[in-house]
C-alpha cells in the first residue's frame, strides 16, 4: 500500500487553505483588541514570525481568534511565550475548512520549518542495538551503540548493554550464530571457545555450509524481529518433516528449539494482544522531559525508545504533539498506541493518524490490565534513563551562581575552548558545551587548527572563533563563552565577535593567577572590569571545572591527532602505500604494530591490496 506523505496532504489540502498576508504584531492594548477581533473563530495554522519573517512558532487552533488572545493575556502568560513574543514581529495565519485540516497543515509547516519554539523531540542516540552484518556470507550478530549507517540489519533499541547481552546470548544459543571480528574468523584453523560450549556453528572452518547459516540467520531476524510464533510454526513442521523421513536426530533439534522458544515466550512475552501497539509514557525529572517508547509486535516486547524534549511553549499539549509528529514521519505505525493520560483532541489525532495511514489507527487513554502492563514495562525504562542521564544533580545550583556573580539574566548554554598543541605542531582547539543537565558530550567539537596558526595561541583562538560562528545561526548560539586567557585574549576574541556580525553572545576569560594558583585566578568580563575569584565558592568551583574539562577534552584530542599523525609519519616511507591505501591498512588492522604482525596472505585481504603489493608492505616492514 502505497503511504501519504505529507507533502501529499499539503498539496491536496492547497486549494482548501487561505493564509492571510503577516500582520505586525499590535504593541498597545487598545491595538491588540482590535487585531483579535478581526481575527475570524474558524480552525486553522497560524505562524510567530521574526523581523525577517522566519517561523519561530507554529500552533494550530479550533477557534483562531480565541487561541491568539490567550497569547496576550499577562495574567495567564508563561516565561517561554514572553519569550516567544519578544522575539515575534509579525503574525500570520491560514483558514482550515476542519480541525482535520489543520492538524495535518501544523504538521507539514513544522516538519518542513522546525521552528525555535515549538518543542523539538530529539532521538537520544545513546542507545544499543544488536547489528547483524548481512553484507557478509556467513553474518556475525554483535552489539552496536552509534549512528546506523553501516550495512546490516539493526534490531532495537534495547534499553541497556545487558539487554542486548541477554539478547545474543540467547540468539546464539539457539541459531549459534558467529559474534567474532572478520579477521578473526578469517585466520581460524580450528574452532574456538565459542564452538565449544555449543553458541557457535564454528563456519570459519566449513562446519556448516552457507545456505544452512543463512537459514539460521533468517530465524535470528524473525525472533529479533518478534515473529517468534511464525518461527515455532517453521520448526513444527520441519520437526514432523525430519520425523516421517525417520531422521529423528534433526527431527530432535527442532523439538528442543520449539521447547527453547516456548521459555522464552512464557518469560519475556506480553501475551493476549492481536494488535501491535506502541505504549507511549511521558515522564519528567527536576524539570528534564522524556518521552518513550516500548513497541510490541507479535506479542514481543521488540524494543524501547527515548526521546529527549527540547523548547516549546504549550507544555499541556506535548504527548499530542509528539504522537502527530513521530507518527506523522514514519513509514508504518502500529493500530493501537497506548497513553497513560487523557488527551485533550484524541478524536482528532486519531482521525488524522487515520488518514494519513489510511487504516484505522486507535489511541487507548483509558488501558486495561493487559495495557497497564505494558505501560508500566515503558515507564520503568523511560524512567531508568532518565534517572542515569541527570549526571550532575546540582547544576541548577551552579547555574544560579554564575548569573548572579556574572549579571546574567538567563544561561541557557556554556561553550568553552582551549588550544592544545605539541611544540606549536599538532594544534586543536576543544569546545565543551555545558547545559541545563550540566555535560553536553554530543555537543562537544573538535577543530584542527591550520599550520599559519599552530604554536599560536591568540590566532588558534581567533581561527576557531572564525569556524565556529560564520555560519552558525541565531538559535546555535550559546549564552556565555569562556576562554583560557587573560585581557588582551578576551579583546581580540571580542573583536572577532563583532566583526562576524554577533552581539548577543557573553564573552568571559580566566587567566592562571601568582604562581598559576587557582586560589587567585581572575576572570576578565566585558567592559574591562575584572574579579578575582573567591576560592571553594560555587562560582569558584564551577568555574574550575569546566576549565579543567576542556582542558582535558582538548589535550585528549591532541594527543590523538599525535598518535595518528605518527602512526601516518611511520607508514610515509612505505614504497606504494598512499593515502588511500594507508586509511585501508590502518582502519582493517587498527594499528602499525597490528600490520607489521600481519602475513602476507592477512595484508593480501585488505580491499585494494593485492598479493604483490602486500608482498612488497611485508618486505619493507620486516627488513
Amino acid at each position: 500500500m502505497v503511504k501519504t506523505t505529507l507533502l501529499d496532504l499539503k498539496i491536496f489540502m492547497e486549494e482548501k487553505i487561505f493564509t492571510e498576508s503577516p500582520h505586525a504584531i499590535p504593541s498597545s492594548r487598545e491595538d491588540i483588541r482590535g487585531f483579535i477581533r478581526e481575527i475570524p473563530q474558524s480552525p486553522g495554522v497560524y505562524k510567530f514570525l521574526d523581523k525577517s519573517k522566519n517561523p519561530l512558532y507554529i500552533g494550530k487552533a479550533k477557534s483562531l481568534s480565541k487561541r491568539l488572545a490567550s497569547y496576550f493575556r499577562q495574567s495567564s502568560r508563561s516565561e517561554k511565550i514572553n519569550k516567544l513574543l519578544e522575539a515575534s514581529k509579525f503574525i500570520e495565519f491560514s483558514l482550515t475548512n476542519t480541525e482535520l485540516e489543520s492538524l495535518l497543515h501544523e504538521q507539514y509547516l513544522i516538519k518542513n520549518y522546525k521552528p525555535k519554539f515549538n518543542v523539538q523531540f530529539k532521538d537520544d542516540k545513546g542507545y544499543p542495538w544488536i547489528k547483524v552484518e548481512t553484507q557478509n556470507a556467513f553474518p556475525a550478530a554483535k552489539s552496536f551503540l552509534g549512528k546506523k549507517q553501516d550495512k546490516g540489519k539493526f534490531f532495537g533499541p534495547f534499553p541497556n548493554s545487558y539487554a542486548v547481552r541477554d539478547a545474543l546470548k540467547l540468539i546464539q544459543k539457539t541459531f549459534k550464530l558467529r559474534n567474532c571480528s572478520d579477521s578473526y574468523f578469517k585466520n581460524r584453523s580450528r574452532p574456538c571457545l565459542q564452538y565449544e560450549i555449543g553458541r557457535c556453528s564454528a563456519p570459519c572452518v566449513g562446519l556448516i555450509n552457507e545456505e544452512d547459516y543463512l537459514n539460521e540467520v533468517r530465524g535470528a531476524d524473525l525472533l529479533l524481529s518478534g515473529r517468534s510464533e511464525d518461527l515455532v510454526k517453521e520448526f513444527y513442521g520441519l520437526m514432523d518433516e525430519f520425523a516421517s523421513k525417520r531422521l529423528y536426530e534433526k527431527a530432535a533439534v527442532y523439538r528442543d528449539r520449539i521447547s527453547a522458544l516456548r521459555d522464552i515466550q512464557r518469560t519475556q512475552s506480553i501475551a493476549g494482544f492481536k494488535k501491535n501497539r506502541d505504549a507511549i509514557y511521558l515522564s519528567a525529572l527536576k524539570g528534564k522531559r522524556k518521552i518513550g517508547v516500548s513497541s510490541v509486535i507479535g506479542g514481543w516486547v521488540t524494543g524501547h525508545k527515548n526521546f529527549i524534549l527540547e523548547g516549546g511553549v504549550d507544555e499541556n499539549e506535548t504527548l499530542e504533539d509528539f504522537i502527530t509528529h513521530h507518527y506523522f514521519s514514519k513509514n508504518n505505525c502500529p493500530s493501537v498506541l497506548v497513553v497513560a493520560q487523557e488527551l485533550t483532541n484524541k478524536s482528532l489525532v486519531e482521525k488524522a493518524l487515520s488518514k494519513f495511514h489510511k487504516r484505522k489507527i486507535s489511541i487507548i487513554s483509558k488501558p486495561s490490565i493487559k495495557d497497564k502492563g505494558l505501560l508500566e514495562i515503558c515507564r520503568a525504562n523511560t524512567e531508568f534513563i532518565l534517572k542515569k542521564d541527570q549526571t550532575d544533580p546540582h547544576i541548577d545550583y551552579k547555574l544560579d551562581d554564575l548569573k548572579k556573580e556574572l549579571q546574567m539574566n538567563e544561561i541557557e548554554t556554556i561553550e568553552s575552548y582551549d588550544i592544545s598543541h605539541h611544540s606549536g605542531n599538532n594544534a586543536v582547539a576543544g569546545c565543551v558545551v555545558y547545559g541545563k543537565e550540566g555535560k553536553a558530550k554530543n555537543l562537544y567539537r573538535k577543530y584542527n587548527i591550520s599550520k599559519k596558526n599552530s604554536g599560536n595561541d591568540i590566532g588558534s583562538m581567533l581561527e576557531l572563533i572564525e569556524r565556529r560562528f560564520s555560519s552558525a545561526k541565531e538559535y546555535n548560539m550559546p549564552s556565555l563563552i569562556i576562554i583560557d586567557g587573560g585581557r588582551t585574549h578576551l579583546n581580540q576574541v571580542q573583536r572577532k565577535i563583532r566583526e562576524i556580525g554577533i552581539s548577543s553572545v557573553e564573552i568571559i576569560s580566566i587567566s592562571k593567577g601568582i604562581r598559576r594558583k587557582a586560589s587567585f585566578d581572575s576572570i576578565h568580563l566585558a567592559g574591562g572590569q575584572s574579579k578575582i575569584v573567591k576560592e571553594g565558592s560555587i562560582f569558584h568551583n564551577f568555574i574550575q571545572e569546566i576549565r579543567d574539562e576542556t582542558h582535558r577534552f582538548a589535550i585528549s584530542l591532541q594527543k590523538r591527532k599525535s598518535i595518528k599523525s605518527s602512526l601516518g609519519s611511520s607508514m610515509d616511507n612505505l614504497y606504494g602505500v598512499g593515502n588511500t591505501r594507508k586509511k585501508l591498512l590502518l582502519r582493517y588492522f587498527g594499528s602499525l604494530e597490528q600490520i607489521k604482525r600481519a602475513s602476507i596472505d592477512d595484508l593480501s585481504e585488505v580491499s585494494g591490496i593485492g598479493k604483490t603489493t602486500a608482498k612488497s608492505i611485508y618486505k619493507q616492514l620486516h627488513k
